[in-house]
């Protein structure tokens, strides 16, 4: 199918640079669009960030065609709403501004109405072929539940495994994984299946020009990416080879919550921080090694595509997708089963030394680290979008056609 029409309306931002699932959204629209899709997004302002974020700090840093909008939208009852109207990369963006960006706060019972009023519009007047959401708040749900009574065939794209129970997909007309790992672990779990067709990464976004790598990086210091067993890294590696630099690039966490972790890292001379940046070439022109140490079940490893794309060695976690990611490149290695993100013991420097010895070797033998990047960037290639994105348009297709003939 080319050329249909796709909606994606979640209660989550579109445009939300600190989430993986808005980032994929993201890519995915502005893929279809180019291709001659006709696509729309629908949204609050609801951020991944540890923080509370303001829509105008947001749009600072989101790259827009033309200006963006506000306007009051009419909604029933004769009341109405700021919007903020948007078109980004060919794709009309329309955010309902929220009081809080953390989702623990919103949408309040007003904000969840009025954007439950929006979609109703949107979805009468624009009338897609599909709809495309994630998230399970009940305000997700009733959006589902509506799109699905008006019509509308819904994909709920599965991004993690925050799901216990089958109530988040009972409005779902078709459930969509990122990963292999997802589809069979959630076939097993929760009795859904679907087709697994990984993220469409711009890889031509992430690629630096004029690499200076030096750096062993690790990205988004929170708790479940491994912060503690980073930490642990650190100090050992402060205290063995002090002259290999490491950087922290702050993401959702920023490298302040390092503090958190009961090891003092404050006399280490070749730790460095980077603040969070929207364009991720500021940190792979400048990493050598990329660390995933994840403690929670990745769905897909985002960051460890984009850095094989670079032609970066990666030396991650056997957690969740993530040796499927990874497939004939860069180091899978073992946590163990205690290191959790609701609250892990710090590893042991037994437990951390596969990870100081694979770093030191990349460091001291050019061949072994040559060959590795040449592996990182074969692997790579598996995200070209040229052959992943006719996937999507194939299966959104089929769920378009459905409909067309009553199924």
């Amino acid at each position: 199918m080319k050329g249909g029409r796709l909606l994606f309306a979640s209660i989550h931002s579109y445009l939300d640079p600190s989430s993986g699932a808005a980032l994929a959204t993201r890519e995915l629209l502005e893929l279809l669009a180019a291709r001659g899709w006709d696509c729309r997004a629908l949204c609050c302002g609801i951020l991944d960030y540890q923080r509370d974020t303001a829509i105008d700090e947001l749009l600072t840093i989101t790259e827009f065609d033309g200006v963006a909008r506000r306007a009051r939208a009419s909604l029933g009852g004769g009341r109405s709403a700021e919007v903020v109207d948007l078109t980004v990369n060919g794709v009309r963006v329309t955010m309902l501004p929220t009081e809080s960006s953390r989702a623990e706060r919103s949408p309040n019972p007003g904000e969840g109405d009025a954007f439950l009023d929006l979609a109703g519009q949107v979805l009468r007047r624009f009338r897609p072929d599909v709809m495309l959401t994630y998230g399970g708040h009940p305000v997700s749900l009733e959006l589902m539940r509506r799109a699905r009574a008006g019509g509308t065939p819904v994909v709920f794209h599965l991004h993690n495994f925050g799901y216990s129970d089958r109530s988040a997909f009972a409005h779902a007309t078709a459930v969509l994984f990122p990963s292999e790992y997802s589809r069979r672990d959630h076939s097993r779990r929760l009795g859904i299946d679907g087709p697994a067709i990984p993220y469409p990464v711009r890889l031509d976004r992430v690629i630096a020009e004029n690499r200076e790598p030096r750096y062993v990086t690790f990205v988004n210091p929170q708790p479940e990416k491994g912060a503690a067993v980073f930490a642990r890294i650190a100090l050992e590696l402060g205290q063995k080879r002090p002259e290999i630099p490491l950087l922290v690039v702050e993401g959702r966490g920023t490298s302040d919550g390092l503090a958190n972790v009961p090891l003092d890292l404050s006399g280490l001379t070749n730790l460095h921080r980077m603040a969070n940046t929207p364009d991720p070439r500021d940190f792979y022109r400048v990493s050598r090694v990329v660390l995933m140490p994840s403690l929670w079940r990745e769905s897909l490893g985002r960051v460890a595509v984009e850095a094989m794309a670079n032609g970066i060695p990666v030396i991650a976690s056997d957690r969740g997708a993530l040796p499927e990611t990874m497939g004939d490149a860069g180091f899978v290695l073992t946590i163990p089963e205690r290191a959790s993100s609701s609250g892990p013991p710090v590893p042991g420097p037994r437990e951390v030394a596969p990870w100081l010895a694979i770093i030191e070797r990349l460091w001291d033998d050019p061949a072994f680290e040559a060959r590795h990047r040449v592996l990182a960037l074969a692997e790579s290639r598996r995200w070209d979008v040229d052959s992943i994105v006719p996937r999507y348009e194939a299966f959104l297709g089929e769920i378009s056609a459905a409909r067309a003939f009553g199924r």
